[in-house]
C-alpha cells in the first residue's frame, strides 16, 4: 500500500512538473511583454516630450522674431517720423481766389506743425488779420475777424460735400507741393474746390522750418457760428 501511495505521488509529481513550468514559462514571457509595453509606453512619452519641448522651443523662436520685427518697425517709423520736418512756419505767401466772378489776392501767412494741424493768416492790410483758417485733428475751422463770425466743418462733414480729407492728408499735401520743392525760389501751387477756384504763390525764402509752431487757436468767443454757404455769400 505504501508503495502504490509513492508510485501515486512520482505520477502525479510528473504530470504536474511540466504544467509548472509550463505556467512559470506563460508567466514569464507575460511579465516580458508587460516590460516591453511599458518601455515603449516610456520610449514613446519621452520622444513625445523632446517633440513638445522641440515645438515650444520653436514657438517661442518665432514669437521673439516676430516681437523683434514689431519693434524693429516701430523703430523705423518713429526714425523716418523724426527725419520728416516737423513744423514749418511761411512768412511771405499771396493766396489768389477767385470767388463769385470776382479775383481777390492777399498776402498771408501759415503755420504747420505735423499730426497737429496749421493756421493760415490772411492779412490783407498792413498785417492786420481780417480772416483765419485753422486745421486740427478733428475739424477745419474758418474765421471771419471782420464780421466776428465762424464756419466749423468735421472732416466727415468736408467729406459728405465732396472733399475728402484728414489732417493727414494735409500733412502729405504739404510734404509733396511745399516741402518737396521749398528750394525753388518761389511755389506757385493750384488750389480748387467746388465753390472756389484759386492759387497760392509761395516766396521760399521766407519758409522756416524746425522750431516752435506756436499753433493758437484763435479766441472766437463770441462769435456767430455760420454755414460755409452763408460765410461765402459774405465774401
Amino acid at each position: 500500500m505504501r508503495k502504490d501511495s509513492t508510485l501515486f505521488v512520482l505520477l502525479a509529481a510528473a504530470l504536474l512538473l511540466p504544467m509548472s513550468c509550463a505556467n512559470k514559462k506563460k508567466i514569464a514571457a507575460q511579465q516580458q511583454l508587460a516590460a516591453q509595453q511599458e518601455a515603449e509606453r516610456l520610449r514613446q512619452a519621452e520622444q513625445q516630450r523632446i517633440q513638445d519641448s522641440i515645438a515650444l522651443a520653436e514657438a517661442m523662436r518665432l514669437q521673439q522674431i516676430e516681437q523683434q520685427r514689431i519693434q524693429d518697425s516701430i523703430a523705423a517709423a518713429e526714425a523716418a517720423r523724426k527725419a520728416k520736418v516737423q513744423t514749418m512756419s511761411i512768412s511771405r505767401m499771396t493766396i489768389t481766389v477767385t470767388a463769385g466772378g470776382q479775383q481777390i489776392a492777399t498776402p498771408a501767412t501759415m503755420r504747420w506743425q505735423r499730426g497737429t494741424g496749421l493756421a493760415i493768416s490772411i492779412q490783407p492790410f498792413a498785417g492786420l488779420e481780417m480772416f483765419r483758417m485753422e486745421a486740427d485733428q478733428q475739424a477745419v475751422t474758418v474765421i471771419d475777424k471782420i464780421n466776428r463770425r465762424y464756419t466749423q466743418l468735421t472732416y466727415d462733414e468736408l467729406a459728405q460735400m465732396g472733399t475728402k480729407a484728414t489732417l493727414d492728408d494735409i500733412d502729405q499735401w504739404i510734404d509733396n507741393n511745399i516741402l518737396a520743392r521749398r528750394n525753388e525760389q518761389q511755389l506757385n501751387l493750384q488750389l480748387s474746390r467746388a465753390e472756389v477756384n484759386g492759387a497760392a504763390t509761395i516766396y521760399t525764402n521766407s519758409i522756416q522750418t524746425g522750431g516752435n509752431a506756436n499753433l493758437r487757436p484763435a479766441n472766437i468767443s463770441g462769435y456767430k457760428q455760420v454755414t460755409l454757404e452763408q460765410m461765402m455769400k459774405g465774401f
